[in-house]
């Protein structure tokens, strides 16, 4: 989403020089020339960062400040707000922050630096979204790990609270795709007392080439490579003082895992195209799904980075092994779902739990909340049943999936909504019994009436 910049001052040449240098970085760029009509642009469309003259031909810009970041306050607005001053205007500046600037720029100004500040604006702001985020969530990871009946994942829990309250000491989790890695070490994040409040940041180190894979996690100077139009922070400066997650560690280009093992010995850190040494505190929790001492053997991975990252090992055993949790976890993510796409559906009938316990999923916990989400959307009854769950592509009765419905993304790229997804599981469903209405209802577990107005509201033929 390109970002959007409010800028409010009366010189002219001043709005036209910088409306042109920060459209042409791919700002989307609006400008005033005084109090009122940057009250009334700020009205039309509130944006995401605001530049403000402190000196303004019809008022004052540090009083549009108050006004324009009580609104944004109210509303729940991510702005940020930069205000002009002259040069060496020590009591403007210290005014400014004050009345809730961000942050100030001197005039003459420099691009370069008003670019760092925007784009440190930005950063602030989605990390503080990303940190509300996981503050939200931690309840709803506590609540799924702790409701575990498995001796075998509890003692897995009891390690990780125990290593929480090593808030430097570095975490290494193994496990299978899809065993809940990523859930586990959100886990050690929310109960380390010194980090919970501060910031989760992760890397899929699987997912990008390594060179990108360096820049994303140190950060790079403005210059350092063909694309590096301004200095932009790491992954490990916006994580300082919380934890970064590297998940699958295994697939980490062997350049950056020497500059890795440097962070994990001494805490320092240089950008990409950087001289200066950077400080950061952070804990490092890594995971991966394959043999790291297999990695080592074969000259895939470094032995000193593996030693620095195993000092705390937890292995999450997979669905497979932990049966007793089967079924309290399908019920959370059945209700989970229910309640976020207000759908009826309370409870899991015996045949549909029968089929959950029977089937040894092999993509993990990830699997089952994917097949419980997907029979919740299906279902159109107020209990999960075996019409709706489909395992391994197959339903439980042997049926293959894409027989019975597939539902596909649209010329959009967008998955279908709610109501096409019913409409098209109705149509199957009368097809399959031969547009006998009565046979369609009791399939689906709703009276005669109710299949009617269906047909009726879809338009079905």
């Amino acid at each position: 989403m390109t970002p959007s910049v409010l800028l409010v001052d009366d010189e002219k040449s001043f709005r036209l020089i910088l409306e042109s240098a920060l459209a042409a970085e791919g700002y989307d760029v609006r400008t005033a020339a005084d109090v009122r009509s940057g009250r009334a642009a700020w009205k039309q469309a509130p944006a995401d960062l605001v530049i403000l003259d402190r000196n303004l031909p019809d008022g004052d810009g540090v009083q549009l400040l108050q006004e324009l970041k009580v609104e944004a306050t109210e509303r729940n607005l991510d702005t940020t707000f930069l205000v002009v001053t002259a040069y060496a205007d020590v009591d403007n500046a210290v005014m400014a922050l004050t009345h809730g600037a961000d942050d100030y720029v001197t005039k003459p100004v420099q691009l370069p630096d008003l670019l760092v500040k925007l784009r440190k604006g930005l950063e602030r702001r989605a990390l503080e979204r990303q940190v509300q985020a996981l503050r939200r969530g931690a309840p709803d990871v506590a609540s799924l790990l702790r409701r575990t009946r498995s001796p075998k994942m509890q003692r897995v829990i009891e390690m990780a609270e125990r290593v929480a309250q090593s808030p430097e000491t570095p975490v290494l989790v193994q496990g299978e795709s899809g065993s809940g890695k990523d859930l586990l070490a959100r886990f050690i994040h929310a109960c380390t007392p010194t980090r919970a409040e501060s910031a989760f940041v992760e890397l899929n180190c699987a997912a990008i080439s390594e060179q990108l894979a360096e820049s994303e996690l140190f950060g790079h100077e403005r210059g350092a490579f063909t694309d590096a139009k301004v200095a932009k922070r790491g992954l490990l400066e916006l994580a300082d003082g919380g934890t970064i997650f590297l998940d699958e560690i295994a697939d980490l280009g062997p350049s950056v895992q020497g500059k890795l093992l440097r962070v994990l010995e001494t805490m320092r850190f240089r950008r990409v195209g950087g001289t200066q040494d950077r400080a950061v505190d952070v804990r490092v929790i890594s995971a991966t799904h394959r043999d790291l001492s297999a990695a080592v053997a074969s000259k895939q991975f470094r032995l000193d980075l593996y030693h620095r990252l195993d000092v705390f090992h937890l292995q999450v055993p997979p669905l497979r092994e932990r049966q007793e949790d089967l079924l309290g976890l399908a019920t959370l993510f059945m209700e989970q779902t229910a309640r976020r796409l207000g759908r009826g559906v309370e409870r899991i009938s015996k045949d549909a739990a029968d089929a959950l316990v029977a089937y040894d999923f092999p993509g993990n916990v990830r699997e089952l909340r994917n097949v419980i989400e997907r029979a919740v959307i299906l279902e159109t009854s107020s209990e999960l049943t075996t019409r709706s769950i489909v395992l391994g592509g197959r339903a439980p009765g042997g049926e293959d999936e894409s027989a019975f419905l597939r539902v596909e993304l649209g010329d959009d790229g967008e998955p279908p909504s709610l109501r096409e997804v019913e409409a098209a599981y109705v149509t199957k469903v009368l097809e399959h019994a031969g547009w006998n209405k009565t046979r369609a209802a009791k399939i689906l577990g709703v009276t005669f009436p109710t299949i009617q107005k269906k047909i009726q509201d879809y338009g079905l033929g």
